[in-house]
């Protein structure tokens, strides 16, 4: 799953992986964040007000008015089983949310659980998929969030956790958030996300448990 992430790069460095010749400006108090978890508002990127892009805070975690699940992830398979709930958001709520990098929490031998860092190797920015039901005009609540979508296919990172966010490549992530693009392209975006081998993870601090940590060693070795 994905579960809290990290984004401690400037806007700028987000914006330009994915629109590399973007004027997009973006000023913002809160400065990096090592510890983003569901229920804030984290950083994300989309062409659903202008066609030149738009990169703003939208609420992690969708929960429709008809239902009582608080959905963080979007499973890949459903996603491509057109299943509900994400085939009403799948053509008009297609976004990334940069990261640098996610948690996960594997078990240890004595039932303990251990968190991870996982990054990419190359040390440059991610894309994760995800679909949101916001619009222009619409409340940042949890009835108009998103899900970052994840998939078990690609290779799993087994040893850390079964299921992983779907990272696509720059020029993936353009053409998945360009609502022109068709639906069974975008939907074959989603098969193609970056493999296991470009990433990295090792163990850090326990206090990463707590969303408050918020301290640039959270990404460290323990």
């Amino acid at each position: 799953m994905c579960g809290r992430i990290v984004q401690k790069s400037a806007a700028i460095d987000y914006v330009e992986t994915i629109w590399p010749k973007s004027r997009l400006s973006f000023s913002d108090p809160a400065g990096p964040r090592f510890n983003v978890s569901p229920g804030t508002r984290p950083l994300t990127l989309h062409m659903l007000v202008d066609a030149e892009g738009t990169i703003a805070r939208l609420p992690w975690g969708y929960k429709r008015a008809d239902s009582k699940h608080f959905m963080i992830n979007a499973k890949l398979e459903t996603i491509l089983k057109n299943g509900w709930p994400w085939r009403f958001l799948f053509n008009g709520g297609r976004i990334v949310v940069p990261a640098d990098g996610w948690y996960e929490w594997p078990a240890l031998p004595d039932g303990t659980k251990q968190p991870h860092y996982i990054h990419p190797r190359d040390g440059a920015p991610l894309m994760l998929a995800a679909l949101t039901a916001w619009r222009p005009g619409a409340e940042l609540d949890a009835e108009h969030g998103f899900a970052v979508v994840t998939n078990d296919t690609r290779g799993g990172m087994i040893d850390i956790h079964d299921r992983r966010p779907v990272a696509l490549p720059p020029e993936a992530a353009r053409r998945w958030v360009n609502p022109s693009t068709p639906t069974d392209d975008a939907r074959q975006l989603l098969r193609d996300g970056i493999e296991e081998s470009a990433f990295a993870w090792h163990r850090v601090r326990q206090e990463v448990g707590n969303t408050k940590y918020q301290l640039p060693d959270a990404i460290q070795p323990a």
